[in-house]
């Protein structure tokens, strides 16, 4: 379910990050980002994102797995993500893949007179966690209870 759609300037932000290598796992790397970034007296915040440099589909994209921290620390790798004008839509539940809530999100572009950049990026997304949990019992976290999670893709453009 599409909750916001539109486009939006994203100030700059100061990140950890770690660069994936082909085919690995996503998931893996943002908790062993996070854990590194803990340990270095980095305090993390939401939302955990990844940027894709080159199309999403394509067979060498080249990935990193961010997250926002609050200070620069030795042993991190971080840099501050640019200004960055972007057209967004945020979504949550499972509802349709993500494939298409980006075609949405180009249509809702070229409907408004704005074309996608690739100047810092080809698109990211970025997931919040959720402030609740649907819990069922013996579990931590309910992996069906996927429509507390919230999405957001974000494609740099012009116009």
């Amino acid at each position: 379910m599409i909750v916001k759609i539109g486009v939006k300037t994203l100030t700059n932000q100061l990140v950890a990050y770690r660069e994936l290598k082909q085919g690995e796992s996503e998931a893996e790397a943002f908790a062993k980002l996070n854990a590194q970034a803990h340990e270095k007296g980095a305090k993390v915040s939401d939302p955990t994102m990844i940027i894709y440099y080159d199309p999403k589909d394509a067979r060498d994209c080249r990935r990193e797995v961010v997250v926002p921290i609050n200070k620069d620390v030795p042993g991190l790798k971080t840099k501050t993500l640019p200004e960055v004008r972007a057209g967004f839509v945020v979504y949550s539940g499972a509802d349709h893949p993500a494939e298409y809530y980006y075609e949405e999100l180009i249509k809702h572009l070229k409907q408004r007179g704005f074309k996608p950049v690739t100047n810092n990026f080809c698109s990211m997304e970025a997931v919040y966690q959720p402030d609740t949990f649907g819990l069922s019992t013996g579990s931590f976290i309910d992996e069906d209870a996927q429509e507390v999670w919230t999405t957001e893709i974000l494609i740099p453009v012009e116009g």
